[in-house]
């Protein structure tokens, strides 16, 4: 150490004031290594932490929640906050590593993200019930031309997939005139509800208004509007056993 710890002589011992720290610090690591090692354990035990997750609309609302409870159920010492926004928000703080996990509608272009496939839906058209269409159980698309159309904004997963279905069914979507944008599946349903319009809209999220008789679901003649939602990760920061985990869990889950 280049200091004297211990003075020495004929009858005893004794440690000078640089050996107690010396010692003190020893004791301290000491300390220290025990509790690094018992966090280790627990880590090894079970996994333990807190998950920031985000997602779009859809898989937020009503994909995401059965499976974050049954992984809770798993790991109870886990918490975890998920974050509802549109699709290429949630892609843009995935890459940003704003959030560990993400789930949205849209495969991500980016190199450094990961993605698989959790569950898909189907893009449905529906309409007040007093609404002449109410009637009929399927139209052709051109009868759409004209109506009072509510649509999500265009960062929405949900609405880049309906625009990209149309042009591959070679409907000029130009026609479409949006009659009002909304930000969220739920406050689309409402209004069209109350009678403002007609939307396109995940059937995953009509159920209940369906049951009640609030709204009425229609197809459109040879229109198949399906889509996927996916799970995706930056490959590169994924280092800690919670996400991993969550991650592998997602992959299992989906895959059944």
């Amino acid at each position: 150490m280049g200091i004297r710890l211990i003075d020495r002589s004929q009858k005893a011992l004794t440690i000078t004031e640089a050996g107690r720290q010396l010692i003190s610090f020893a004791e301290s690591v000491r300390r220290q290594y025990q509790e690094l090692q018992y966090n280790l354990e627990q880590l090894r035990e079970g996994v333990e932490g807190e998950l920031v997750i985000g997602a779009s609309t859809i898989p937020g609302e009503y994909i995401l929640p059965p499976l974050l409870g049954e992984f809770k159920s798993l790991h109870p010492a886990i918490t975890a906050e998920v974050i509802v926004s549109d699709s290429l928000h949630v892609i843009g703080c995935i890459n940003d590593n704003a959030y560990e996990v993400g789930f949205c509608g849209i495969k991500p272009e980016e190199k450094d993200l990961d993605y698989f496939k959790i569950g898909e839906d189907e893009i449905v058209l529906i309409v007040p019930p007093e609404h002449p269409f109410a009637q009929k159980k399927q139209i052709s698309i051109t009868e759409l031309q004209g109506e009072p159309l509510i649509v999500r904004e265009k960062t929405s997963g949900t609405q880049q997939s309906l625009d990209m279905l149309l042009r591959k069914h070679k409907f000029d979507i130009s026609g479409l005139t949006p009659h009002m944008v909304l930000g969220t599946t739920q406050s689309i349903i409402s209004a069209v509800e109350t009678g403002m319009g007609i939307a396109f809209v995940s059937n995953l999220a009509i159920k209940k208004s369906l049951d009640l008789g609030l709204i009425k679901q229609l197809s459109i003649e040879g229109l198949s509007l399906r889509r996927d939602f996916y799970c995706l990760y930056h490959r590169k920061r994924i280092t800690s056993r919670l996400p991993e985990e969550f991650i592998s869990f997602i992959r299992v889950k989906t895959a059944q």
